[in-house]
């Protein structure tokens, strides 16, 4: 039971939109009159919430997908439940009720733009911009083959965001520790305080990669122009190489070439 608690209190954040989400279920179980909109809103959110909190329940669903209890959360409509209660609640109260259900709504939530992850978008794509510098650098041209390029960890999150045309070895599931960790030595590379020039340009090659981009604050063993990475681009804070030993894919020819 303790760890279940434990999900429910981290999916509620530091917010109490769950808490709103109970009490405006309980609120509709009195007023709610119309019988489908009580199964939708109030019947099916109750029993999903009973068996989330049953024990037995939990150590089913853990030895079918352990880890993903909390999805059983985005089942309840907990938004459409919220807005529907408050809309009652104003509709019946009126003047009163708006005043009621704002105060409430603002002392339960935070600030949105306050957070760590919370900035300014540097461009309509809203990822930095030095992403989009380096992806139009080495994506191809329109109508010619995708190009695969291994990628800092910084830059791991937003090059998916912005191109397709770009591929890369290893990506998200890296990242999130909750995940399974795929083991891939070029990902374990970046993750080193110094990088083996040699290791860095061999694991590259065999993953096919046309560019290799690196941090500059990133120290390097060796020297990866004599082993065939030619550094093509700069951008603030990334070099970006060109790897030699791996020709590009023409589609048109169906051959490799050097361009």
């Amino acid at each position: 039971m303790t760890e279940i608690l434990e999900i429910f209190k981290s999916y509620n954040g530091t917010g109490y939109y769950c808490l709103l989400f109970l009490a405006a279920v309980l609120y509709l179980w009195f007023v709610e009159e119309d019988r489908h909109l009580k199964l939708i809103l109030c019947v099916v959110p109750t029993i999903i919430q009973v068996l989330f909190f049953i024990p037995y329940f939990y150590m089913g669903y853990n030895s079918l997908d352990e880890g993903t209890y909390y999805r059983i959360l985005w089942l309840m409509p907990m938004t459409l439940v919220i807005a529907y209660a408050a809309c009652k609640v104003i509709g019946s109260y009126t003047k009163a009720g708006l005043i009621i259900v704002s105060i409430i709504l603002v002392l339960s939530g935070t600030w949105v733009y306050s957070g760590i992850n919370a900035s300014r978008a540097e461009n309509v794509y809203h990822i930095p911009d030095e992403v989009v510098e380096v992806c139009d650098m080495i994506k191809p041209a329109e109508g010619k083959e995708r190009v695969w390029a291994s990628f800092p960890i910084s830059m791991i999150h937003y090059v998916r965001q912005y191109t397709t045309t770009i591929q890369m070895p290893f990506g998200r599931d890296n990242l999130v520790p909750g995940w399974d960790h795929i083991d891939n030595p070029l990902y374990d590379l970046y993750l080193q305080d110094v990088i083996n020039a040699d290791a860095l340009v061999s694991e590259a090659t065999k993953y096919y990669c046309n560019y290799i981009i690196l941090e500059k604050t990133q120290t390097i063993d060796g020297s990866l122009e004599a082993l065939g990475a030619n550094l093509v681009g700069t951008t603030q804070n990334y070099y970006v190489y060109r790897n030699t030993r791996v020709p590009f894919w023409d589609v048109e020819t169906e051959t490799e070439t050097e361009n």
